[in-house]
C-alpha cells in the first residue's frame, strides 16, 4: 500500500505497470498555491471544471479553487477516461499531497462524492492532514455490493435516454447535436461504470466533518440516502436540502443570471463556511 502514496510527478504505480501518471495534469493549470485556503472539487459523471469555476466570482481572494481536471473532458478530451474509481482516487490523493498542506475542503458532486470520499481516506492513511470537511452533493451514501440497476453497458441510445431520465443530466443542446453527444458519452459512460462497480471497500469513517447536500427535486437521491452519510464520519454531520434537482449545486452561468440575483448561492456559502477562517494564515 505504501507505494501508492509517493509524492512526485510523474508517479509510477506498481499496480498499473503500464501507466505513468502525471499528477500536475489533475490540478488546475494555474492553481494558486499561495492562497491560504483551498477548495478541491470533484465533478459529476461526465462533468468538467467549468461549472465549478462559476464559483470563482463569489470567493474571497484568500481561497483557491481547485476543480480536478479529469481525462476524457475539457482540455483532456482526447485522453482515455479512468476506468477504476480507486485508481482515480489514488492519483487525486497524490496530486493533492504534492502541494504543501494548507486548510482545505473537498467537494464531490454525485459521482465525485465517492471519489472525494476515497481521496480523504488515502490522504489520512498517508499522514497528510485531513480536510476541514468532506462535502458531498446529490450523492447517496455508498452501500455494499454493486449497483442493482446498472446502465453503463447499455447501447448509446438507451444509455443516453436513461441518463436523461434519471438525472436530467444532458443539456438539450447536446442531445440535439450528434457530434457533441459523441464527445460527451465516453467520459459519462466511464464514470457511471466506475460508480456501478464501486462497493465502498473500506467502509471506514473519515476523521473530518461531513456535509451531505441535496436538491429537493432530485429524482435520483432521496433524503434518506443523504442521511446515511452520517455513519461515515467521526466528526460533525450536517445534512441540508436546497431547491432544485440533481444539479442544484451549480449556479447559472453569468450570462444567464439576472442582474439582481448575484449574491452568493446558499450551497456555496455552506461550502465556504466549512473552511477554517483565515486568521492570519501565512501563505
Amino acid at each position: 500500500m505504501a507505494n501508492r502514496y509517493r509524492v512526485g510527478c510523474p508517479v509510477f504505480d506498481p499496480a498499473r505497470p503500464h501507466q505513468v501518471v502525471n499528477l500536475q495534469l489533475l490540478l488546475p493549470a494555474r492553481f494558486r498555491e499561495d492562497a491560504a485556503r483551498r477548495i478541491f472539487c470533484f465533478p459529476h459523471a461526465g462533468g468538467g471544471t467549468a461549472v465549478f469555476y462559476r464559483w470563482d466570482r463569489y470567493l474571497p481572494d484568500d481561497v483557491a479553487l481547485g476543480p480536478l481536471r479529469l481525462p476524457g473532458r475539457d482540455d483532456r478530451l482526447r485522453e482515455a477516461p479512468y476506468s477504476d474509481l480507486l485508481h482515480l482516487a489514488d492519483d487525486a490523493a497524490n496530486a493533492i499531497r504534492s502541494l504543501r498542506p494548507k486548510p482545505y475542503v473537498l467537494v464531490g458532486h454525485s459521482f465525485g462524492g465517492y471519489v472525494a470520499l476515497e481521496v480523504v481516506r488515502r490522504l489520512v492513511l498517508s499522514g497528510y492532514p485531513p480536510p476541514a470537511a468532506l462535502i458531498v452533493a446529490a450523492c447517496g451514501a455508498p452501500r455494499p455490493g454493486k449497483a442493482q440497476h446498472p446502465i453503463g453497458q447499455l447501447p448509446d441510445k438507451q444509455f443516453v435516454d436513461e441518463v436523461a431520465r434519471r438525472y436530467d443530466g444532458i443539456p438539450e443542446a447536446v442531445l440535439a447535436n450528434a457530434e457533441l453527444l459523441a464527445m460527451v458519452v465516453p467520459a459519462l459512460r466511464a464514470d457511471l461504470q466506475m460508480v456501478e462497480s464501486y462497493d465502498n471497500p473500506s467502509n471506514a469513517p473519515v476523521p473530518c466533518d461531513l456535509l451531505a447536500l441535496g436538491g429537493t427535486d432530485d429524482p435520483g437521491v432521496a433524503p434518506s440516502r443523504l442521511n446515511e452519510w452520517r455513519a461515515l464520519t467521526t466528526g460533525n454531520f450536517t445534512m441540508r436540502l436546497f431547491p432544485g434537482g440533481h444539479f442544484f449545486l451549480h449556479p447559472p452561468a453569468r450570462r444567464d443570471m439576472a442582474s439582481d440575483s448575484r449574491s452568493m448561492p446558499a450551497p456555496l456559502a455552506l461550502v465556504l463556511n466549512s473552511l477554517p477562517p483565515n486568521d492570519g494564515i501565512s501563505p
